[in-house]
C-alpha cells in the first residue's frame, strides 16, 4: 500500500500537514495541495481560470483529499517524489498539536506559485529554448498577480517562487515578489532559482534580501564543462559567485536553508560523485533528483533521452555503477527515491 510508513506514523498520531496549510498554483491556473510533481495527476483541486480561490481551497476534491489524510491514507500523493517518504525535510507533526479539518476556514500558510515560465536559461531536462513573454502577455500576467495571487497570500507565512521559470529572470515573478514584499511585511520567501541572477543586487531590488527563508540553486554540475552541456545560456562562474554570497547569509543566519539541486540526466550522471564533493566544499547540502520528462520527449545533443533512471535507458547500467561508488545519504547529499531504486535495481535482478 502506498505510504504504509505514513499510515504507521498516523497510528502513532502523526500527520502530514501539507493539505491543510499549503497550496501550489501552476502558471496555467491549476491548483494542488502540494507541488503537483509530488502528487498524482488526479489530485488537482481546481483551476483559477474557472473558479475563485475560495471555491478551490475547499472544493470537493480538496475536502476529499484532506478526509483521506485524516484517515491515514495518502492515495493522492506520489511516493517516489515526496520529501516525507524520502525522510528529508519531513514535516510530519503530532496530530494533537493542530485541529485538522477537511474544510479549512483560513487561507494557506505556505503558498507556492509558478507564476510563469519565463527564464534566462534552458536546461536540457526542462526546455529546448529560452522562454520570453511579449509585452501583451506580461500585462495579462500582471493582472493575475494583482487580482489573484496577492489576495491568496493574506494568511501566508512563506511564499515559494518559482517552479516553472526563474524568479529573477521572470519579469512577472519579480513584480510578484516586490508587490508581496510590500503588501505583507512579515512574509518570508523560499526561492528555487538557477542562481544566475540570485545576487545581492537583485535580492535588494525585489525587497527580499532580509526576508529569505530557504534557497535552492539548481546548478546540475560540479564544473563548467558539464554545466555548459546541461544549462544553455548559463554562467557557471557567476552562479558559483552567487552561491558564495548566499553562503554568507546562511553563515550569518539570515537564511534558514541553502541547497544545491542536481537533476540527474544523460549528460551529468558521471559527475554525481564530484557534485557531492562540490557541495561539501561549499558546506551546502546537495539534493539529487531523477529527471522527469514532462511529455516533451527531451533529448540531449547526442540524441539520447535526458531521463536516465529507467532500466530501458541506454546509460542506465552506467548510472547504477556510478551510484554504487558513493554513499547516497550523507551530511552533504540526499538522493530521492527513484535514484535509490535505480542503484538497487541490479541487486534485485541478481546481477
Amino acid at each position: 500500500m502506498k505510504f504504509s510508513f505514513l499510515k504507521k506514523l498516523f497510528k502513532r498520531k502523526f500527520i502530514c500537514p501539507g493539505a491543510f496549510s499549503e497550496v501550489y498554483i501552476y502558471h496555467d491556473g491549476r491548483v494542488f495541495l502540494c507541488p503537483d510533481c509530488f502528487m498524482t495527476k488526479n489530485a488537482e483541486i481546481g483551476n483559477l481560470n474557472n473558479n475563485t480561490f475560495e471555491e478551490i481551497w475547499n472544493s470537493q476534491k480538496a475536502i476529499t483529499i484532506r478526509k483521506e489524510i485524516l484517515k491515514g491514507k495518502y492515495n493522492y500523493c506520489s511516493p517516489s517524489l515526496c520529501f516525507a517518504k524520502s525522510n528529508y525535510n519531513i514535516r510530519l507533526v503530532p496530530f494533537k498539536n493542530i485541529e485538522y479539518k477537511a474544510f479549512q476556514k483560513e487561507f494557506p500558510k505556505m503558498v507556492c506559485i509558478g507564476a510563469d515560465c519565463e527564464c534566462n536559461a534552458s536546461c536540457i531536462m526542462c526546455r529546448k529554448d529560452i522562454v520570453h513573454y511579449t509585452d501583451e502577455e506580461l500585462i495579462e500576467y500582471k493582472k493575475k498577480v494583482d487580482s489573484l495571487y496577492i489576495p491568496i497570500l493574506k494568511n501566508a507565512e512563506t511564499l515559494t517562487l518559482s517552479t516553472t521559470g526563474d524568479p529573477f529572470a521572470s519579469r512577472n515573478t519579480r513584480y510578484l515578489m516586490k508587490t508581496a514584499a510590500k503588501t505583507y511585511p512579515n512574509l518570508k520567501f523560499n526561492l528555487i532559482t538557477n542562481g544566475i541572477l540570485c545576487d545581492e543586487f537583485n535580492c535588494n531590488d525585489t525587497g527580499i534580501t532580509d526576508r529569505l527563508s530557504n534557497v535552492m540553486v539548481s546548478i546540475h554540475a560540479s564544473n563548467e564543462e558539464t554545466y555548459n552541456k546541461v544549462v544553455k545560456n548559463g554562467n557557471f562562474k557567476k552562479v558559483e559567485e552567487n552561491i558564495r554570497w548566499l553562503k554568507t547569509l546562511k553563515n550569518a543566519k539570515k537564511i534558514k536553508g541553502l541547497f544545491l539541486a542536481f537533476v540527474v540526466n544523460s549528460q551529468n550522471y558521471k559527475d554525481i560523485p564530484d557534485f557531492v564533493e562540490f557541495a561539501k566544499s561549499h558546506d551546502i547540502v546537495a539534493l539529487f533528483w531523477s529527471c522527469i520528462d514532462w511529455g516533451g520527449n527531451l533529448k540531449s545533443e547526442d540524441g539520447v533521452p535526458v531521463g536516465i533512471s529507467s532500466p530501458n535507458h541506454p546509460y542506465f547500467n552506467d548510472l547504477v555503477s556510478v551510484l554504487n561508488t558513493i554513499e547516497l545519504e550523507t551530511e552533504y547529499s540526499h538522493f530521492f527515491t527513484p535514484l535509490k531504486a535505480a542503484r538497487n535495481y541490479k541487486k534485485e535482478e541478481g546481477a
